[in-house]
């Protein structure tokens, strides 16, 4: 089945306070006349603070310092310096959860990322190999006590019906990504390009070059 084959395939990386939507970048391999990829600015569903400080977002918020029943089962920071549970070069310390509801998303960073927002991409995974199933959904981290949640969807046309198992997480800043790419591409684009030109090609070369300069996290739940 092609599905399934596919899936085998797929690429092995073993290892949004306002979100961007890029259904164009993940739906088809359009780009702009600069040779960019075109990405469209959507919203995260809330928020929780820890330490009895004040959060909202564009659309809830939680009560503050209160965890919700459905990300009870993973540790958090209480004052926003310890209690992180991985650390990453990319990200620094950090928490990421996923709801019992299997949609949703939580994370926490220790370090606000002030320079970009941070996207998550929810992922599929058989052993070591993963494919992404569903659009990013990004948005700005800009507070080390608040948990940030992050609705993810499964819309990826052929893979609908796949069980959100995991995630990619990077930063949506451009980097230097060597060849095939040989040029400066935003991360979340340079990730979905080369899984468009597995899947198409079962050609595995730009995947190594967004391998290569290492600037994500996969995240399996």
């Amino acid at each position: 089945m092609k599905m399934i084959s596919l899936l085998l395939i797929a690429i092995t990386l073993v290892s949004c306070d306002t979100a961007r939507d890029r259904r164009t970048a993940y739906s088809s391999s359009t780009y702009d006349t600069t040779g960019s990829y075109i990405s469209n600015p959507t919203s995260t569903t809330g928020t929780v603070t820890v330490g009895g400080s004040d959060s909202s977002t564009d659309d809830t918020s939680t009560d503050e310092s209160t965890i919700p029943t459905e990300i009870a089962h993973c540790s958090w920071s209480e004052d926003g310096v310890s209690g992180f549970t991985e650390s990453h070069s990319h990200l620094g310390e950090y928490t990421l959860c996923q709801s019992t509801n299997k949609k949703d998303v939580w994370i926490q960073v220790k370090t606000p990322i002030t320079d970009s927002q941070v996207c998550i991409i929810p992922t599929h995974n058989s052993g070591s190999s993963s494919v992404y199933i569903g659009e990013p959904r990004c948005l700005m981290i800009s507070d080390s006590k608040t948990i940030y949640k992050v609705t993810l969807y499964t819309n990826r046309t052929g893979y609908t019906n796949f069980s959100i198992t995991g995630a990619m997480v990077m930063k949506d800043k451009a980097y230097f990504y060597p060849s095939p790419f040989y040029q400066y591409v935003l991360s979340p684009d340079a990730y979905i390009y080369c899984s468009q030109f597995l899947d198409q090609y079962n050609d595995s070369s730009y995947c190594s070059a967004f391998k290569s300069v290492g600037q994500y996290v996969f995240k399996v739940f």
